[in-house]
């Protein structure tokens, strides 16, 4: 009674992505860039806070 089908993913490996599979990648350039953001901002209160200590000792 095959209710569940799977997916041939074995032949696809010379087709362009499928529009779930460019969306996770979109999704994760995103969160990649905002990631790299995150960091940066928190190097920079560090090296902020560190430079405030210096000036208060």
């Amino acid at each position: 009674m095959g209710l569940f089908k799977r997916s041939k993913r074995s032949g696809r490996t010379n087709l362009k992505p499928t529009w779930r599979e460019r969306r996770a990648a979109q999704r994760t350039e995103r969160a990649e860039v905002k990631l790299r953001d995150t960091e940066q901002r928190i190097h920079d209160i560090a090296d902020q806070v560190r430079s405030d200590i210096k000036r208060s000792a």
